[in-house]
């Protein structure tokens, strides 16, 4: 009696994937992955990143310094064995200060990015989706509204509420939405025309469904890579705010209050004030850029290989 076990096994070896072989499913992702890494500069911006974040919310787990209460006779201490960094002008240590700050500013950069992304994706796609009249006076407001410049917007307002972490998230947040609203609504435009588009309106889809099942997961890429560069953008409209004095109230402090207060002292030589605030945003923000850098390149399918 002949058997077909030879030929079911040979059916099956046919159809299931060998280990490690790269299936439809599993090759974009790969791709995507050996894109980032091929991205040195991208690559490094991880690293900074995920240290950065390890540095602020890790360290003071380690770390424990008072950051509470000033302590002026120790302050304005060169680095020593006590303090890494030295003391600042009211006693907090340096290298305490810094890693409480960076929780500050992460936070804030982070929230801000996504209340900006969230509202500038919706807004851009039912814009460029509905077109027309709606789509000019929509673009129209977006056009007022980059004409204020941010900064006095950002004065304004903080002159007039008191500043904290929520109100700092919400209002950099609701500034900076503007760019990728104008981003999403030029990637609309194109994907309305498309046929899967189209497709959806003959069988009677509703205009909701067109923009949240297929709009906006195709301009994934321009989000995610906007995303990137409005968390540095965030973080460096948070600095900007603290060097001129109006973030977060002490004793809580950021890095731009940092860098604010260290200014006072250049002529002093006391370096240890200004030096690590400068180069914890000059780091964040470069590497919050080359990541988008090289999201960028993951998500441009020219740039990929197939």
């Amino acid at each position: 009696m002949t058997t077909n076990k030879p030929l079911i096994e040979s059916e099956a070896s046919a159809v299931t994937p060998a280990a490690g072989e790269v299936t439809p499913t599993t090759r974009p992702l790969r791709i995507a992955v050996e894109t980032l890494i091929e991205n040195k500069a991208a690559l490094a911006g991880v690293i900074v990143i995920v240290a950065m974040l390890g540095f602020s919310f890790i360290g003071p787990l380690f770390y424990h310094t008072n950051q509470i209460t000033t302590n002026l006779p120790a302050s304005l201490h060169a680095p020593d064995g006590a303090h890494p960094l030295g003391t600042d002008n009211e006693g907090y240590d340096v290298l305490g200060r810094l890693m409480i700050a960076g929780q500050s500013s992460l936070e804030v950069g982070l929230a801000a990015a996504a209340v900006a992304t969230i509202i500038g994706v919706f807004y851009g796609a039912v814009s460029g989706f509905g077109g027309g009249i709606v789509d000019g006076i929509m673009m129209r407001l977006v056009d007022g509204l980059l004409a204020i410049p941010t900064i006095f917007l950002l004065v304004f307002l903080f002159t007039v509420y008191q500043a904290s972490t929520l109100l700092l998230v919400l209002v950099i947040g609701l500034v900076a939405w503007l760019v990728p609203a104008r981003l999403v609504r030029a990637e609309t435009l194109s994907l309305r025309t498309r046929e899967y588009v189209q497709a959806v309106r003959v069988i009677g889809g509703t205009n909701r469904r067109m923009i949240i099942r297929h709009i906006i997961p195709n301009a994934v890429g321009t989000i995610m890579v906007n995303a990137t560069f409005q968390v540095a953008d965030a973080i460096l409209a948070l600095a900007s705010l603290g060097f001129l004095g109006l973030g977060v109230q002490p004793p809580a402090t950021n890095w731009g209050a940092m860098l604010s207060t260290g200014i006072n002292y250049v002529y002093a030589g006391d370096w240890w004030l200004i030096y690590p605030a400068g180069i914890a945003i000059l780091l964040t923000v470069m590497a919050f850029n080359a990541v988008g850098d090289g999201l960028r390149d993951v998500f441009e399918v020219r740039l990929q290989r197939r």
